[in-house]
């Protein structure tokens, strides 16, 4: 219950926002140029931050695993060979 009213907080503040800037702005990037209103050009930037935070986060974490997997490897015993620890001889 909790998180629908939240949700329905946000929705009411995002609306708020969108509602009031309304003015629209050039849009210039690489070849294209078009005209978006205030809101849609801040919140598509807004977006898009999340998007690249998550994917920047998700690489880092498979990092790690990969990392964490490497050093979890067991050790391979050599076989008889200069520096083992082999007591039998």
């Amino acid at each position: 219950m909790g998180r629908l009213i939240a949700a329905i907080v946000l929705l009411l503040i995002i609306l708020t926002y969108v509602l009031y800037n309304t003015r629209p702005v050039a849009v210039r990037f690489l070849f294209w140029e078009m005209e978006l209103s205030t809101a849609v050009v801040t919140l598509g930037s807004f977006l898009a931050g999340i998007i690249v935070g998550a994917v920047i986060v998700k690489i880092d974490s498979l990092t790690k695993s990969r990392k964490k997997r490497a050093l979890q490897k067991p050790v391979q015993p050599t076989k008889g060979g200069e520096g083992s620890w082999n007591m039998s001889r």
